[in-house]
Parts: structure tokens; sequence; C-alpha cells
């Protein structure tokens, strides 16, 4: 079951990176694109004025810091296209344009500590992240671009509530085919195309529902998060109804869901035997 509600779509201007950031430029992107967005770019223009004018038709840009300095006339990236770009968008911030400055790294080490010049100039309609997933990155995004919309959807009892970001729909729809064979099952994929807000949709459901699964293939980080959420929403410890969070070991590392131990059941496993580690752990929370 997906949420298929219309909402304006996002144009985000992807501001060039130095050769750095290149991995994680191509990463967002790949998601930037599942989000739904419309994605603006140089596409290896160089006329100033032609870049800022394609920068003026989006509603916001993204800007990914590095460990080379883009902001500081002194800088070895400053004269580089990612630093041209970068005072190009300083200068269309206003309410209806949004600057997004991403530091996947995390961490400023000495190398890149021009960073904290950045973040002592952030102004109103500036956004300074350093997420370092770019899933959870765009998640953000989304939130301060758009009011979410609320999910609505008819509530149903079943065993469970299978619930799945829509990155990893082909494995989840594979995984869910099978367990429906022996349990009442309702799927949820949460889609980053769309700009809902599903809490209040999946917190009835679960009160419907015998037991909650989070699963993940690669949204691992946004699933941990995900989970947590979920888990505190409806009671923490206290929750009348379980969930268990699975990963599939394609791409799933157990060092990932060690945060929930002795909170919540976690596995992580070959895709094929998942539905066989729900079923037992299904049948061990309504022994209990």
């Amino acid at each position: 079951m997906f949420f298929d509600l219309y909402n304006q779509q996002i144009k985000v201007y992807l501001a060039t990176g130095t050769n750095d950031v290149e991995s994680n430029r191509y990463n967002l992107r790949t998601v930037l694109e599942k989000a739904g967005m419309t994605i603006l770019q140089s596409d290896g223009e160089t006329d100033e004025n032609i870049i800022f004018s394609k920068m003026k038709s989006a509603n916001c840009s993204i800007h990914i810091l590095g460990n080379v300095n883009i902001y500081d006339t002194d800088g070895s990236g400053y004269k580089s296209m990612a630093g041209i770009e970068y005072r190009m968008a300083r200068k269309l911030r206003s309410k209806d344009y949004k600057m997004f400055v991403w530091n996947p790294i995390g961490k400023i080490y000495n190398v890149n500590a021009y960073i904290n010049n950045i973040r002592r100039d952030i102004v109103e309609n500036t956004v300074y992240s350093d997420k370092t997933s770019p899933i959870v990155f765009v998640e953000e995004l989304r939130t301060i671009m758009n009011v979410k919309q609320s999910a609505r959807n008819d509530l149903k009892n079943a065993d469970i509530f299978f619930l799945y970001n829509e990155i990893d729909a082909d494995t989840a729809e594979d995984i869910s085919n099978m367990l429906q064979d022996v349990q009442s099952i309702i799927k949820l994929g949460i889609s980053m195309s769309h700009n809902v807000d599903y809490n209040d949709y999946i917190n009835q459901q679960l009160a419907n529902t015998k037991m909650g699964v989070v699963y993940y293939n690669y949204a691992a980080d946004w699933a941990v998060s995900f989970a947590r959420q979920v888990w505190k929403d409806t009671g923490g410890g206290s929750s009348q109804t379980p969930i268990i969070v699975v990963g599939n070991e394609a791409h799933a590392k157990k060092e990932e869901l060690k945060i929930f131990d002795g909170i919540l059941d976690c596995v992580v496993d070959d895709y094929t035997r998942i539905p066989l580690d729900i079923k037992i752990l299904f049948d061990k929370t309504q022994t209990k």
C-alpha cells in the first residue's frame, strides 16, 4: 500500500561538488531522484549568468562540503564552480529560496576547519546539516520545504503491520508476499516522493495489529531512526504492540541494530529466510 497524495514537486539545484565529495553527490542525487524531486545542475555549463538563471528557477539549492575550502577567499576551492555556486546561492536565499549546506562527513577536522566559518555565517533561509545519511538529509530537506499532508486510510485488524522504505520495495514485496501465506498482513511503503505525515496512521494501525515489522535493505539509517521513533510514539516498553526490525543481510549489518539491544527484537538474515524469522518472532510475542 502506498499513499499517492499530490504535492507540489520540489525543484532542487544540486550544486557542483569538489572532487572529494563526488561519491556523496552521486548518492545524494540517487536519493533525490527516488524522492521524486526535479534536479537542476550546471551540466558542465561555465557561463555564470546561465548557471545563476538556472539556480534561480529552483526552490532551493544543495551545497556539499568536504575537505576543499570553497568559502574563504584564500581557499583552494574558492574559485571552483562549487565555490562560485555557493556564493550565488547566498545572493538568492530568501523566504522563497532556501540554501541547504550539507556536511556528510559530520566531524570537522583541521583540513576542513573552514566549515566552522560557514556555520557561523548561517542566517535565515540557510540550513546546515551534518546528517551523514543522504536519506535522512533528504527527509530533513523535504520537511523544511513543505508542510506534510496527513496520511488517511481505513484501519484494519491484522497479525502484522509491515513497514518499509520505498527504496527497498523490491525485496519488501517478495518478503510480504511470502509472509501473507501464513499471516494476515498490512503493508505500508513509506514514499519519499510524497510529503506525507504517516505518524497518526501508523500509530493507529499498530494499535489494531498484533506485531509491527520495520524492514530494510539499503535504507539502514532511515530504518533505525524510523523504528526508534515509532517505538517511542507508541509507548516504548509499555506498548501493547511489539515491534521488530529486520534487515536483508545483502546490505544490512548486525552492528547497525545494536542500539536496540534489550529494547526490540532484531534480525539480519537472507531475505528468503526473513518470512520464517518473522513468523518465529510473531509466535514468540504471542505467547508472552
